[in-house]
């Protein structure tokens, strides 16, 4: 076996789909164009992508990634690394592949200036990060919306519960400050991040070209953005998609931030009650987000309806983990701490 960095050509780049295809099926990660969005495009650099190649016949076996993130901690700009779409093939599977692929990229997000990886394993990976010196900060918590229940349920369950989609409909009063987002992502954007920066200590630098990036110019997603101005003044956003998960129509709130210096709290409600009518309009049977206790972000996503499901209840856990942070980084305690983190859905790349 050869472990060795990707060159960013395109015979690697289909060997890498290959993969991709044979391991996850017909999935959009196997789409060229999200791999040229999410390895090529990002704004704060291409991806760092390590390969496993079998000797023999010099075909791809294994791949671990990295996508550079800018961090604000305490308001200082430092470079973190999201782990995401580690695959390794079946027939290779339980040989140690893996810890060496976790190894490689470690060395090589060091050498490219990359202080920490974070990432959301699965059951089926989190121990092999656990075992090569990964952290897990926290198991996200899943807030949960209930929206048209019944839509969630096939018959003749589905008619008991038409009762409740009446209970659960979204009730709101009109607010000309909430209006649907349209347009390219501002600097108002840019402004915006850096109050909130104020009140917490690691949060992914949620600037206009990252927004613009993340969700403007998805090339496989459709994401609606709700925003909050206030004289102007840009005062939170909410950002939604809707999927299908176990064939059940699904809402996201894939993020959602806020300025705390607002003049009347409701209106920030309003924000998520209008983003939420979007979703029941479409037909989604509920919404999901993750947002931890002591946020002003998590009071109103509870004030507007949503509750944090018990951990075994979660159809999968979402293990927030810190995969490896440089011993000389200052911030390697802060960055262990969930309570320190600003962390939702769109801080990954499953949503």
């Amino acid at each position: 076996m050869i472990i060795s960095e990707w060159v960013d050509s395109e015979n690697e780049k289909d060997e890498i789909l290959n993969l991709s295809r044979k391991i996850f099926g017909n999935m959009e990660i196997i789409n060229p164009s999200y791999f040229d969005w999410q390895y090529r495009d990002n704004p704060q650099g291409k991806a760092i992508i390590v390969l496993a190649k079998d000797e023999k016949n010099n075909s791809v076996i294994g791949i671990e990634a990295i996508i550079p993130m800018r961090l604000i901690i305490d308001q200082k700009i430092m470079m973190g690394g999201l782990s995401c779409n580690s695959a390794i093939d079946q027939a290779y599977r339980k040989q140690g592949i893996f810890s060496e692929l976790i190894s490689s990229i470690q060395n090589e997000s060091i050498k490219k200036g990359i202080s920490c990886i974070y990432g959301v394993a699965n059951d089926k990976s989190v121990n092999s990060f656990i075992r090569k010196g990964s952290i897990e900060i926290s198991n996200l918590p899943l807030l949960v919306r209930p929206l048209r229940l019944s839509k969630y349920f096939d018959p003749p369950i589905s008619k008991l519960f038409q009762i409740f989609d009446g209970i659960w409909k979204i009730k709101r009063n009109i607010n000309s400050e909430v209006v649907p987002f349209t347009n390219q992502y501002n600097v108002d954007f840019d402004v915006l991040i850096e109050k909130v920066s104020k009140r917490v200590s690691v949060i992914q630098k949620r600037d206009k070209n990252f927004l613009q990036w993340r969700y403007g110019n998805h090339p496989t997603r459709k994401y609606q953005t709700f925003v909050l101005k206030e004289d102007s003044i840009l005062k939170g956003y909410v950002i939604t998609s809707e999927t299908v998960i176990n064939s059940k129509k699904i809402g996201v709130i894939i993020d959602f931030i806020v300025d705390p210096e607002i003049k009347t709290r409701k209106k920030l409600k309003d924000l998520v009650l209008v983003a939420l009518e979007n979703l029941w309009k479409n037909g989604v049977s509920l919404a999901i987000a993750t947002c931890r206790s002591g946020l002003l972000e998590n009071e109103i996503l509870h004030e507007t309806g949503f509750f944090t499901i018990p951990q075994f209840l979660k159809p999968q856990p979402l293990h927030f983990i810190l995969i490896h942070s440089d011993s000389n980084n200052a911030n390697l305690k802060k960055l262990q701490i969930n309570d320190n983190w600003f962390f939702s859905f769109g801080d990954y790349d499953v949503f």
